[in-house]
Parts: structure tokens; C-alpha cells; sequence
């Protein structure tokens, strides 16, 4: 019996991706870089700010700690999804330490919806049975939601690809044909 073992890393920006592929226990590991997060996280800072400078007074020693602890609680959260063979693991870390983590197993999941988000980029909803639903957006490199697809499909898992999805599936497929 012939044992297969990958391992690759590939350092982005916010975005860790690894892989490790072994023939008994396969699972594949994507480290997710969420795109509401940015959006939401300027609003807060403003927000925020006004709030303190018009409670205490504008300082700048206490805007500078203030930025710190922004800057601090925003380069400590991190996301990951996780697909194994028979399940997938969401989790939520704050400051290396796991404080979400849910397993969902193919009987837990109504359907895997595909869908766009922001003007090109892919993203998918895992609808669970009982809980909230999983949006994973911005997983990097895109060949997860190949991944997660081929994982519906050996579950038997319903699939919905939004038209949006379809087209940009498309689209890519032109750009490979012409290379």
C-alpha cells in the first residue's frame, strides 16, 4: 500500500492556505481572510472614536491606544474551514485559541449554494439544518470551492450555483481554454 504525502504552503497577505493530502486520512486546510470584515471594521473605528473623543476629550495618547488595541484585536482573529473526508470544520480563533468550532457532517447540510460575492470573486453558503448557515468568502487559492464541490457531490449533497456563479465559472474556463 502506497503512502501519499503532500505538503505545501503558500504565504499571502492575511491568507495562510496549506495543504495535506494522505491517502487514509485526507483533509485540506484553508485559512479565510473575510471580506466584511475590512468594511465593517473602518466603520467601528470611526464610530468608536467619535464616541471616546466626545466622552473624554480628543487626545492623541489616547487615540494612539486606541489604535493599538484596533490594530491588536484586528491581527488576532482568524478564520479556517477545514474539509476531511467525511466532515468539515469551521472554526474561529482568537489569539491562536479556538473560541468557535463547529463540525458539520454531510446529514447536518441542506444544500451547498454557490454564489458571488463582491464583483468577481467566488464564495458558498453551507445551509445547516439546525444553526446558522456558513458563508465562506475569499478562500484562497480559488481551487477550494473545487474542493467543497467535489465534496458535496461524493456526499450527496445538493448543489445551487447561482447564474452569477455559472458565468464566472465560464469566464474562467475561456481564460484557461486560451492559454
Amino acid at each position: 500500500m502506497a503512502l501519499i504525502t503532500v505538503q505545501s504552503s503558500v504565504k499571502l497577505p492575511l491568507i495562510e492556505v496549506s495543504f495535506y493530502i494522505e491517502e487514509e486520512d485526507s483533509f485540506i486546510d484553508y485559512h479565510i481572510y473575510p471580506l466584511r470584515w475590512s468594511t465593517i471594521s473602518i466603520f467601528s473605528v470611526a464610530i468608536i472614536w467619535n464616541i471616546l473623543a466626545d466622552y473624554y476629550g480628543s487626545s492623541v495618547t489616547l487615540f494612539v491606544i486606541y489604535l493599538l488595541l484596533v490594530v491588536l484585536f484586528a491581527y488576532s482573529n482568524r478564520f479556517a474551514f477545514t474539509i476531511k473526508n467525511d466532515h468539515l470544520v469551521y472554526q474561529v480563533f482568537f489569539f491562536k485559541k479556538a473560541i468557535i468550532k463547529k463540525a458539520i457532517y454531510p446529514d447536518q447540510v441542506d444544500q451547498i449554494e454557490f454564489i458571488l460575492a463582491g464583483w468577481a470573486k467566488k464564495a458558498a453558503v453551507i445551509e445547516v439544518d439546525n444553526g446558522k448557515n456558513v458563508r465562506l468568502a475569499v478562500l484562497q487559492p480559488e481551487e477550494a470551492y473545487d474542493h467543497l464541490l467535489e465534496f458535496a457531490e461524493e456526499q450527496d449533497i445538493p448543489i445551487v450555483k447561482t447564474d452569477d456563479y455559472l458565468s464566472l465559472e465560464r469566464k474562467a474556463e475561456r481564460k484557461n481554454n486560451k492559454k
